[in-house]
Formats: structure tokens, sequence, C-alpha cells
């Protein structure tokens, strides 16, 4: 262990480092300015798949090179957030009509609902809390018109609830329910209970801006036994396009939605890409628009 002692670079000295180590660049200015809008350390990141070793570059490497990997990341990134709001949405949706039609309006609030291990005051004291900090005009309105707040009927509560405790109430609700539940996305209960864990790990990595190209998951997502996923590497991100995919292809509204956000998505990944290996990065072993995952659905 060191003290840290590494003097802040000006944007020109940034430009003079990355071009002492191989990187080609024609346009100074430009370059600056990039890197000006950008920040020199999340650009790094997207300079390692072009190095022959850790801060050297291979021949003939240029920034703007590094600088179209790091926007295809960027609009990945953004169409993945877009198809996941979707996705959040609908199930926000389904959970709320099935189970306050079958239990009542405070089913969330009856820890006889879930699952015996599921510690469910924890969970009904977040969302009250999340209750009591919203500024929604439905909630105002209702806390200064019904009794018992911060309880809710479900289907306010979904509005306020967080993604992630979205996630855990399907993931520790009983079995049937779960069952039912999964089934009106054409899913198995297991893989949607794990899907919606992966897809919140995913949202909160687009709400910080960072990387999705060549991550390995640390939430990675179960996928299911048919053949034509054994080629995918579940703890990349082509599980996650193909799962999201899927699932969009399962919603019974917005086909106009769900057809614009394939064309864009095969848009972006029809741009060549000089990276070896560029979609194995990414969990598959073709372009992800020719596997039958994303052809076939």
């Amino acid at each position: 262990m060191r003290k840290y002692d590494k003097p802040p670079l000006t944007y020109q000295e940034q430009i003079d480092l990355l071009s002492s180590r191989g990187l080609i660049i024609h346009d100074r200015e430009k370059a600056e300015k990039f890197l000006a809008s950008v920040n020199y350390y999340r650009f790094s990141a997207y300079c390692i798949p072009f190095e022959e070793s850790r801060h050297k570059f291979r021949l003939n490497v240029y920034f703007e090179q590094v600088q179209k990997l790091y926007e295809f990341d960027r609009h990945l990134r953004f169409l993945i957030d877009e198809a996941l709001e979707i996705i959040e949405i609908a199930v926000r949706s389904r959970i709320a009509y099935y189970l306050s039609h079958q239990y009542g309006a405070f089913v969330h609030e009856d820890a006889s609902k879930f699952f015996r291990g599921f510690n469910h005051t924890e969970w009904i004291s977040n969302v009250h809390k999340e209750a009591e900090r919203s500024q929604e005009t439905f909630i105002i309105h209702y806390k200064n018109t019904y009794e018992r707040f911060p309880q809710l009927p479900l289907w306010i509560a979904v509005e306020i609830m967080s993604f992630g405790s979205l996630s855990k109430l399907f993931h520790n609700l009983m079995r049937k329910d779960q069952i039912t539940i999964a089934r009106h996305f054409g899913l198995h209960s297991s893989i949607l209970a794990s899907w919606l864990h992966t897809f919140v790990y995913i949202r909160n990595i687009c709400a910080h801006h960072s990387r999705l190209w060549n991550r390995e998951l640390a939430i990675a997502m179960k996928i299911p036994k048919a053949e034509k996923w054994k080629s995918v590497n579940f703890k990349r991100m082509a599980s996650v396009i193909f799962a999201i995919n899927m699932f969009l292809a399962g919603l019974q509204y917005g086909d106009h939605i769900k057809d614009c956000w394939r064309k864009e998505m095969e848009g972006l990944f029809s741009q060549d890409m000089p990276i070896d290996n560029f979609y194995v990065r990414m969990g598959g072993n073709v372009n992800l628009i020719d596997h039958p995952l994303w052809r076939e659905s």
C-alpha cells in the first residue's frame, strides 16, 4: 500500500499522456473537448480493449475508435434503460391487479401472504418510508383524505415503490401467486424472480451512467433451459438483452414501442466495431441480432 500522489492533469496533458501510450490523435482540440465533457478516467476504461498491454495501445488505434466504443455503450445504456422502464411498469401493474383482486387492497401489509422467511417488517417499513418521502400529488391527497397513512392500497403503493422493493415483493410471494403472475408474462416463476433481480441491478448501472459493454454481471440472471440459450453467457450483457427482448415480445400491448426498440437495437448492433471478439465480450458467440433468441422472438 502506498499513498496516492498523482497530480491532476490538464486536458492538454491528458492528450499528451494518451499520445505517449500510442493512441493516434489527429484533432487535439476536438479530443480535448470530448474529454472535457466525459472525464478522462471514464474514457480510459474504454481504452483497455484497444491495448496490447496496460497503458500501451496496439498499432494504428485512433482516438475516434475509442470514442465510437464509448458512444456505442452510451446508446446501449439508453436503450436498455428505456426497455426496463416499460418492463417495470408492466410488472407493477400486473402485481397490483392480481394481488389486490385476489386478496384485497392492503394485501402487501399482511405478512401471511409472503414466504415465511421473508423479513416483511423491514420491507414494509421501507415501503412506508417511500410513501412518507413522496411529494406526488396523489400521495398528498391520500394522506389528507384517508386514515392509516402511510399504509396505501397496493395499486397506489406500487407507484411509489422502488424497483428493488417491487422485485423483493415478487421474490417473496407464495409460490402459487408467483406462478400465476409469471404465467401472464409467459415465464417460469423462478426465471421472472431472477430476471427482476438482475434488471434492478442493471437499472442502477444505467442510473449511474456506468459501462455495460464488456461488463461481468455481479448479479447474473438465471436463463431458461431451452437449447438456444446454451450459447449465451449468463454473466454478460447478452443474457440481459435477450431477456429484455423476450419479455417485451410477451407484453400484450405497445407493438409500435417494441418494434421501435428492436429497430434501434438492430441499428446499434449493425455498426462495425474494430474490436476483437466484440460480441463474445458481451456474452454471445455471434452478433446478437443474428442469434436465434433475437431473430425468433
